[in-house]
C-alpha cells in the first residue's frame, strides 16, 4: 500500500513539474510594453529606465522581411501597451485587436533619427506611460525634462559633426537617415535604394553617382548597418576620389536608449574622420 502511495506521489510530482514548465513561459512572456522597433524602446527608456519593454523585431533581423513567431505574438497580446510607427511597420502582421496602441509616427518614416521629431513626440509618450503607471508620474515628468534637454544637446552635436558634409553633400544607400540630413540641411546628392527595401536603382543611377562624386570630391557616402550596401562599396571601389565613407545604424538594439544610439552613431562619424 505504501509503495503504491509512493509511486502515486512521484507521478504526481512529475505531472506538476511538467505542468509548471508548460505554464511558466506564459508568465515570463508577459511584458508591460511592446514596441515594433528597437529605437522606440530607446525612447521609452529615456523616460522610464526601469520599464519592461519587449521589441518585436529581434536583434539583427531585417525589419522588412521578418515574420513574428507564435511566442512573439502571444507576448504582444499580453502586453499592456503597444508603441508603433505605422509608416515604417505598416506591413507587419500585427494583431488588430490590441486594446492600447500608441502610433507615434503614422505619417513620417524613421522619425526617431530626428532630434526635432523626438523632442515633439516625447511628451505624448510620457503622457501614455503615466496613464499606464500613474504612480510613476513624478519620475516620468522629471525624466521628460531631461530627455528634451538631451535632444537639444544631441542636435547640436550632429550639426557640428555634419558641418563638413553641408558643403560636400552626401550619397546614401538607403533613406533611413534622410530625415536627419534634411533637418541639418545637408545636400542629398543621391539615394541608391528606394524606400521599398532592396529596390535598388539601376546601373545608370550608379554612373550618375560616380559622376557626382567627381563633381563633389568631398562628398560623403552614408551606409546603414541594417541594409546591404553593395552599391556604395562599388562606388568607393570605382571612384578616383578618396571617398569619406561612414556606416550608421538606425536601429541599434532593444537595450540601448535613444540618446546612446545617437551618440554611438556620432562616434562612427568621428572615427571615420581619422
Amino acid at each position: 500500500m505504501r509503495r503504491m502511495q509512493r509511486i502515486f506521489y512521484i507521478r504526481w510530482r512529475i505531472a506538476v513539474a511538467a505542468l509548471s514548465i508548460l505554464i511558466a513561459p506564459s508568465l515570463v512572456l508577459a511584458a508591460e510594453i511592446a514596441v515594433t522597433l528597437p529605437p522606440l524602446a530607446g525612447l521609452v527608456k529615456m523616460l522610464d529606465a526601469e520599464s519592461e519593454v519587449m521589441c518585436l523585431l529581434p536583434a539583427g533581423a531585417d525589419p522588412h522581411r521578418f515574420q513574428m513567431q507564435p511566442r512573439t505574438i502571444e507576448r504582444l497580446k499580453r502586453s499592456k501597451l503597444l508603441i508603433r510607427t505605422s509608416f515604417d511597420d505598416g506591413g507587419w502582421p500585427l494583431p488588430a485587436d490590441h486594446e492600447n496602441v500608441l502610433d507615434i509616427w503614422p505619417d513620417k518614416d524613421h522619425g526617431w533619427v530626428s532630434p526635432k521629431e523626438v523632442r515633439l513626440i516625447l511628451p505624448r509618450i510620457a503622457k501614455t506611460l503615466i496613464k499606464l503607471e500613474p504612480e510613476q508620474r513624478q519620475k516620468i515628468n522629471s525624466n521628460l525634462g531631461k530627455a528634451i534637454a538631451l535632444t537639444h544637446d544631441i542636435e547640436k552635436q550632429w550639426q557640428q559633426a555634419l558641418a563638413p558634409a553641408k558643403a560636400a553633400g552626401i550619397i546614401m544607400q538607403h533613406p533611413s537617415w534622410r530625415r536627419l540630413m534634411n533637418d541639418m540641411q545637408i545636400p542629398i546628392l543621391n539615394v541608391l535604394e528606394s524606400g521599398h527595401h532592396g529596390h535598388e536603382h539601376g546601373p545608370h543611377a550608379l554612373d550618375d553617382s560616380l559622376h557626382q562624386i567627381d563633381e563633389h570630391p568631398n562628398a560623403w557616402l552614408i551606409s546603414d548597418a541594417g541594409h546591404n550596401n553593395r552599391a556604395l562599396a562599388w562606388l568607393q571601389q570605382h571612384s578616383e576620389q578618396a571617398v569619406h565613407h561612414v556606416t550608421l545604424d538606425a536601429l541599434s538594439d532593444c537595450g540601448t536608449s535613444w540618446d546612446q544610439m545617437m551618440l554611438q552613431n556620432l562616434q562612427q562619424i568621428s572615427g571615420a574622420k581619422h
